[in-house]
């Protein structure tokens, strides 16, 4: 059995399934073939694959109930990447996919730190009570 070892590498973003912050649905199908693009358009930009692992889940803040969608990204050790590469090619797959599904705001976790990405900062969803 051959064992490759690479020093860990995670990253998590979760994208709600409103478009814009209206109560139109993204459907997890459409959610699939905005991804699949997106991954199509970074390889071809910066020749980096991206394995994502989807997971449904809800984000629930003072007054926010949204169906959403959880993205995960590891270092892969059989096609590693340098980590600096992989990161800003994660950063783009979220850029990406905000603008095709309407999305305002995207929070991308990794190991080191925490990036939030944001089209429009006076922007909130209506549903949200302060």
């Amino acid at each position: 059995m051959n064992i490759i070892r690479s020093q860990t590498f995670r990253a998590v973003a979760t994208v709600g399934l409103k478009s814009g912050y209206s109560n139109k649905l993204i459907t997890t199908d459409e959610f699939k073939m905005k991804l699949a693009g997106a991954q199509k358009m970074i390889f071809s930009e910066m020749d980096i694959k991206l394995s994502t692992k989807i997971s449904p889940c809800t984000i629930v803040f003072s007054g926010q109930d949204e169906d959403s969608i959880s993205l995960s990204f590891i270092q892969y050790p059989k096609f590693p990447y340098e980590i600096g590469n992989l990161k800003n090619a994660i950063i783009r797959l979220i850029e990406i996919l905000m603008h095709s599904l309407d999305q305002n705001r995207v929070v991308i976790v990794f190991d080191d730190e925490t990036l939030m990405l944001e089209d429009k900062e006076d922007l909130i969803d209506p549903g949200i009570s302060f």
